[in-house]
């Protein structure tokens, strides 16, 4: 089976949109309007073949080592403007009303401590029950749960939909206490108040450090992207069917393989 790296970042409206179609393919849910299923941006990715490896990262660190400066919706005003409508009218033909118009005053937010979670919710529920108990666990990269989806996409909503902010732990909290910590994943979840003590601990801060610097190797300059097996990379929600499809198809193309010389290095702790 084919596996495919997701690299998102919290503060990204098109990681949003990701986010939400890998969630619909991993769980079934359709879209509930059924006019906009043919269309290229509500269309489901198919997953019968390959297994999704949630990356999160912290986007200024990659916006350094780029050489870019700040978020592109924030250093050029009409292109902010015209993304939060481009989002907008997405989601809105997804069934997913609410996304803002415009960008809450907040917008971004401080994405650290989401961010620090759901990279210890990717390594596996196993994973964070063993660093409930003994604090020393070995990092594992395991594919993209329902659970693990499902977390990812409420902070997003929380965050987008509600307007709230993502950097408070009381919010990240209630969303683990609601969607992970309830759910049946075969081990005891650490309450909410407890998944945040744990995500400020040194082996999760460098673990959500170390992917961040797996994502800068992988020469990647923006969210969402996707990098495959033999490290090629799609860069953008646009193209989530292409990098899904990419194992079936690579042998189609004359372009040397490789954007990536190599594929992303799993955290060492």
């Amino acid at each position: 089976m084919a596996s495919v790296n997701f690299w998102f970042e919290f503060a990204s409206p098109y990681s949003m949109i990701s986010a939400l179609r890998l969630l619909r393919a991993l769980t079934g849910r359709i879209n509930p309007n059924p006019e906009a299923q043919g269309l290229p941006s509500c269309q489901l990715p198919d997953l019968s073949d390959v297994s999704i490896v949630y990356r999160p990262i912290l986007l200024p660190a990659l916006f350094a080592a780029s050489g870019q400066t700040m978020l592109p919706g924030v250093q050029v005003p009409a292109k902010g403007k015209y993304m939060f409508h481009d989002v907008h009218r997405t989601l809105s033909l997804l069934g997913c009303p609410g996304f803002p118009a415009r960008p809450h005053t907040n917008w971004p937010p401080n994405t650290v401590l989401a961010g620090r979670m759901a990279w210890m919710l990717a390594q596996g529920p196993s994973y964070v029950c063993a660093l409930n108990s003994s604090g020393e666990p070995s990092p594992k990269l395991e594919q993209g749960a329902q659970v693990l989806a499902e977390f990812v996409w409420r902070v997003f909503e929380a965050e987008f939909i509600g307007g709230e902010d993502i950097g408070s732990p009381r919010v990240l909290e209630r969303l683990w206490n609601v969607y992970v910590a309830k759910a049946d994943v075969g081990s005891e979840m650490p309450n909410g108040e407890r998944a945040v003590e744990l995500a400020n601990t040194s082996v999760v801060k460098n673990g959500y450090k170390d992917n961040t610097q797996a994502a800068i190797a992988c020469k990647l300059f923006g969210a969402p992207s996707f990098t495959t097996d033999d490290g090629d990379m799609y860069w953008g929600n646009d193209h989530l069917l292409e990098a899904m499809a990419h194992h079936k198809v690579c042998s189609l193309l004359d372009q040397p393989l490789g954007y990536c010389t190599k594929s992303a290095p799993s955290p060492k702790i």
